[in-house]
């Protein structure tokens, strides 16, 4: 019995040693590559809406993320406020979206810039 116990306890602490080393590198952290501006947005609708001018919450994401990465890609010293990248988008929300076509390009724009920067 304790024979097994010493084994067993030396394999998770052999697992936990070598565990960090085997770990995959998370692809979004990683210095001058640009996350793809969908899987910033993944978690809004893509139903296209009349009051977002037939946008769904997704595509206006998407644009306030590219707007932010070519922005950030001219110069990276400094950047717009994702507010005035996404001015010409409408702030009318439909009934049945958590967002304005607006606040959705301006969380996708905050996002890219974050993940541009870390």
């Amino acid at each position: 019995m304790r024979l097994k116990t010493a084994v067993v306890s030396l394999t998770a602490a052999a697992a936990m040693i070598t565990s960090p080393a085997l770990a995959v590198d998370n692809p979004s952290k990683r210095h001058g590559k640009a996350t793809a501006p969908g899987q910033l947005c993944k978690s809004l609708s893509h139903k296209k809406t009349n009051d977002g001018k037939g946008k769904s919450p997704f595509a206006a994401c998407v644009v306030g993320a590219k707007r932010a990465q070519a922005e950030l890609a001219k110069s990276p010293s400094t950047s717009k406020a994702p507010g005035r990248l996404c001015k010409d988008q409408p702030r009318k929300k439909s009934a049945t979206d958590k967002k304005s076509p607006f606040a959705a390009c301006v969380s996708g724009a905050a996002k890219a810039q974050n993940a541009q920067r870390s």
